[in-house]
């Protein structure tokens, strides 16, 4: 008996973990089936406040509704709650929508259906809305701004629910994860079972890049344009031609701009590929799928090291990055790849800084080069991992490498650093060739051309979008970070929140998120701590201080020049603590460990598919 339950207590412990999720994020919430009309496209969205609060940006679903579409389905939050009342937005324009039904269908209670003349009476307009008129075909709002608003009060029935239903459905639960582990028995080890973790991720990103349409992704237009340019182009551009004008931001800013070589590579691949009848969206997006196949097959080579990865399967958001078209992809990917070259003693960079032998190993050299050349040319959030890997070189020269190889390595490390960055002055000194000294003076009066109003620096403050510039507004860092919310919704973007800012879990998920994160990040600190002796703990220090000054970058930035709290911008943060981890991962306890990561891998499931790809699927 002992031994059964021995093998088989952790399935158990996933089965319990499922149900419960299962019950909380599909039993306990209310879901949505809206039939909309509008004139143009827009958002619909639901606020829900109890007694006593305040209605908020954290309280609410948001669903992208267009004129070809009148039917969607969306999850809410539990609806029965008493003196729970709702803001019902239906649309972001002036003018005219009609709301032919909204139904609130939740476990234990009875369906409720607002599509009577009845029904619709109960919506009390609040803000701008010009007029309500119930007609034969619903509610006819025709608002006088672009945030119309009603408020609702859900009166729900209480109705005998069918118990059974739930004891299937959480055995069916049961019942799959214990066929799930039967079958993949031989993957049991948690070396052998990482590769299985990434291969579904491989598969759900794969879904989400064949499934959404173009554009739905944030920012993807600019970096489908400036991988395009280069499917045809081999040099960069003048910033000032009028071809390229069209790959030009709201700001008045283009990718093809900066120095990074994702969307060369990108280009090269989508033309590589052109011979296939695809969309040029999804060509281009096979790029970063490629890239995360890599990753996996990265993976399965180094055996016994494997646990090194565990960071990229904490959240959907580092997920997300591969499915669809942009930098960020290639830049985790190339950053986790040095990472590895860095930790790993039997890794293709620690071999060639080691070995003694006097036959040259060019192919090896210049492959190290073209690699950290490609470091060099990153965005800047992650010239903090640069500034952590530098570090971490220091580290290992005084507690692992052996006295006697320190000058050799420095050496060998020195020269590659610089051909390296020998090989991104040419990236550079290429782009002022085809611009001239003059490129900056190019670049400003161009963003001034082509930027929105709300973006051009000409703008009055004033009369600029009013994220920008929080601090010239006269509004303090505090304001921020407590009116704001800035850490909050720094934290849900890194978490799990796709497209526009459009698709996003509710408070749930997010709260469920949150304890998992903090004690797998504590055991892993304390463990450190207590038991990582010196060497552990400066280490420890140096990934603290860098993502410190990651997180303190971005909150500056979000302040002093544009408010995005987008977790995106801490990716930085993943190959640095897979690098901590690589060291200290045999401090820490195990069933701990796995808990952590298995949980926070569940839910990442969880909110990639029944968040991001169902509510983006659909917009």
């Amino acid at each position: 008996m002992n031994t059964i339950l021995k093998k088989w207590k952790f399935p158990i412990f996933l089965g319990v973990l499922l149900s419960v999720l299962y019950v909380q994020l599909f039993e306990n919430r209310a879901f949505v089936e809206l039939d909309i009309t509008v004139t143009e496209p827009t958002l619909f969205k639901i606020y829900w406040a109890e007694k006593g609060q305040f209605y908020s940006e954290d309280n609410m679903v948001r669903v992208k509704v267009n004129p070809e579409q009148h039917q969607y389905g969306f999850y809410l939050t539990d609806i029965g709650k008493e003196a729970i009342r709702l803001r019902i937005d239906p649309q972001q324009y002036v003018g005219l929508s009609t709301i032919k039904k909204i139904d609130f269908q939740q476990t234990g209670y009875a369906l409720l259906s607002v599509s009577s003349r009845e029904d619709f009476a109960g919506l009390q307009p609040i803000f701008d809305i010009q007029a309500a008129n119930i007609t034969e075909d619903g509610l006819e709002t025709d608002s006088t701004g672009v945030d119309p608003q009603f408020e609702y009060f859900p009166v729900l029935e209480s109705a005998e629910y069918f118990s059974v239903l739930l004891v299937l459905r959480i055995a069916s639960i049961f019942l799959l994860l214990f066929l799930f582990f039967s079958l993949t028995e031989s993957y049991r080890e948690e070396d052998r079972f990482f590769p299985l973790l990434f291969a579904i991720v491989l598969a759900l990103v794969v879904a989400m890049a064949m499934l959404t349409r173009r554009n739905i992704h944030p920012d993807e237009y600019v970096h489908l344009d400036a991988a395009k340019y280069y499917s045809s182009n081999w040099i960069p551009p003048d910033v000032t031609d009028p071809q390229i004008a069209h790959t030009y931001s709201v700001y008045g800013v283009s990718r093809l701009n900066g120095p990074e070589v994702a969307y060369f590579l990108n280009g090269k691949f989508s033309e590589l590929i052109s011979v296939f009848p695809l969309p040029d969206y999804l060509t281009l997006r096979i790029f970063n799928l490629l890239l995360f196949t890599l990753l996996l097959l990265y993976i399965l080579k180094i055996k016994g090291k494997r646990y090194v990865a565990a960071p990229l399967l904490i959240s959907p958001q580092i997920w997300y990055v591969f499915s669809y078209c942009n930098s960020d992809a290639f830049a985790l990917l190339l950053t986790f790849f040095i990472a590895c070259q860095l930790a790993i003693p039997a890794s293709m960079l620690n071999l060639y800084l080691l070995d003694r032998e006097k036959k040259k190993k060019f192919v090896t050299a210049l492959f190290l080069v073209f690699v950290f050349a490609a470091m060099f040319l990153l965005k800047k959030n992650y010239w903090f991992f640069i500034a952590f890997a530098a570090a971490y070189f220091l580290w290992r020269l005084v507690f692992i490498v052996s006295a006697e190889d320190r000058k050799q390595v420095v050496r060998k490390m020195t020269i590659l650093i610089l051909f390296a960055l020998s090989v991104t002055g040419l990236r550079v000194a290429g782009d002022y060739a085809v611009n001239g000294w003059d490129r900056s003076e190019k670049l400003s009066q161009i963003r001034e051309q082509l930027a929105h109003p709300f973006y051009k620096p000409s703008t009055p403050l004033e009369e600029k979008h009013p994220f920008l510039y929080r601090k010239a507004r006269g509004a303090s860092l505090k304001e921020i970070v407590v009116v704001d919310r800035w850490f909050e919704r720094s934290y849900q973007s890194a978490f799990g929140i796709y497209g526009y800012f459009t698709a996003t879990a509710d408070d749930t998920y997010y709260d469920l998120m949150r304890p998992l994160a903090v004690v797998f990040f504590m055991a892993l600190l304390l463990s450190v701590l207590f038991r990582g002796g010196l060497s552990g703990n400066i280490l420890m220090f140096l990934f603290l201080g860098c993502s410190g000054a990651v997180i303190a970058a971005s909150l500056y930035h979000s302040w002093t020049a544009d408010f995005q709290p987008q977790g995106r911008y801490l990716l930085p943060m993943i190959p640095a603590l897979c690098i901590v981890l690589y060291h200290s991962r045999n401090l820490m306890q195990n069933v701990l460990f796995r808990i952590c990561l298995m949980g926070m891998f569940l839910l990442s499931t969880y909110s990639f598919l029944f968040v991001g790809m169902m509510q983006l699927t659909k917009m």
